[in-house]
């Protein structure tokens, strides 16, 4: 099915501080590349723009309702942090305290997700997603519990190796954890999870080293 059956429902808000009516609105796109925006105006006029890039769009029911918890926190908490800062003006005023708007940095390979870049590893066989709490999207649940049991059953404390950081929305510490040498290995992107399989395709590959690079190069590039 077409990711375009799969909206997740944005959030309006309207915060009223003193004379203001501040319109508080956070919804998905997935052109020209998936994200979550919350955009703050005030009679029309756009104050900020915080912008959540994702992996890839919407692309299952599970999905769907994954995403939109997602967009309720971090429509919830950018909310709590207008009520509760007086500072925030006008877009013109250097009192704002929201990062600006954000646009995507001119490259190449921009449109290619992390997922992606991680299967161009040789020897990379397969990648599972999970979200931030340790739950399989899409129906890759089955297939990775056949080839780990035992790993699948404690797979939220595993994933506790990389910890939660509180923020304007929920997050994991990144990074890369060999979970079995040239075969299964650990990725926390900080708002999402992967398992990738390896099988090894030649002798000068260090999965873990080279997966890490993929990540720390993905994340430079915004």
């Amino acid at each position: 099915m077409s990711e375009t059956h799969y909206i997740p429902t944005g959030r309006t808000s309207l915060v009223k501080r003193g004379s203001e009516a501040l319109q508080i609105q956070t919804e998905y796109a997935y052109r020209p590349y998936p994200r979550l925006t919350t955009t703050i105006s005030n009679k029309g006029q756009v104050l900020h723009k915080i912008e959540k890039k994702l992996e890839h769009p919407v692309s299952s029911p599970e999905e769907q309702v994954r995403i939109e918890n997602i967009m309720k926190k971090q429509h919830l908490e950018i909310t709590e942090i207008i009520k509760n800062n007086s500072k925030l003006t006008s877009a013109n005023s250097s009192g704002g305290v929201l990062p600006p708007q954000t646009t995507p940095k001119e490259n190449p390979a921009a449109s290619l997700s992390l997922a992606d870049r991680i299967k161009s590893i040789p020897g990379v066989h397969k990648i599972y997603h999970l979200d931030n709490e340790g739950n399989f999207t899409g129906e890759n649940a089955t297939q990775f519990k056949k080839a780990f049991s035992a790993i699948f059953k404690n797979i939220k404390e595993l994933i506790d190796i990389f910890r939660m950081i509180p923020g304007i929305t929920l997050a994991r510490e990144k990074g890369v954890y060999e979970v079995e040498r040239d075969r299964l290995y650990l990725v926390s992107t900080g708002n999402e999870i992967y398992f990738v399989t390896v099988s090894r395709a030649d002798y000068q590959t260090v999965y873990e080293q080279a997966i890490k690079k993929v990540l720390d190069d993905f994340y430079k590039e915004f």
